[in-house]
């Protein structure tokens, strides 16, 4: 055999060549995939707890759900017709202004888009007002969260010729829960 061409001190490098290349060779193509296949699957297992932990915490609160559920789908049912709905809709946005002080310009029912498990009512609405009374009035709107009505779009821009007087538009959206 060739190695036994060599001097002592040469059959010891070779070996040691031979040994580091085999130890390279077994990690590169046995030990590192094991490893990366390792923390790929402890990643996983990590992944299923946190989705099974949150899952029993929502199990856990399901009953309460439930009930805060039922609670509000009473409050955001729909009444006999949509259009009943957004005119019951508009006479509350109506009275809100006039109690903040605020002038409406313009208010007009945009659309109703249905979602998954609820309605959603769209009312754009332009008013003026000083500052102090619009955030009163946008305070007034999306205060009793029972409504559910929420302001998806606010923009402001001041009147023309007149100092502290705020045009705002609005585009105001109310759910209705099926």
């Amino acid at each position: 055999m060739f190695i036994n061409n060599f001097n002592k001190r040469e059959r010891y490098l070779a070996l040691a060549t031979l040994s580091i290349v085999s130890i390279a060779l077994v990690y590169v193509f046995i030990i590192d995939p094991i490893a990366t296949r390792w923390k790929s699957l402890n990643s996983q297992i990590r992944s299923k707890v946190n989705m099974l932990e949150k899952d029993s915490r929502l199990a856990a609160n399901q009953k309460a759900i439930r009930s805060e559920y039922a609670k509000l789908s009473k409050q955001g049912r729909p009444a006999k017709s949509k259009d009943q709905e957004v005119a019951q809709t508009l006479t509350f946005i109506e009275g809100v202004s006039k109690n903040d002080g605020c002038f409406i310009v313009n208010i007009k029912p945009v659309d109703i888009k249905n979602a998954d498990s609820y309605k959603e009512i769209l009312i754009d609405v332009t008013i003026e007002a000083n500052m102090a009374q619009i955030s009163k009035f946008l305070y007034d709107i999306e205060n009793p969260r029972e409504n559910l009505i929420d302001i998806k779009r606010f923009g402001v821009s001041s009147k023309y010729g007149q100092t502290g007087v705020l045009k705002s538009t609005f585009l105001i959206s109310k759910a209705l829960l099926d």
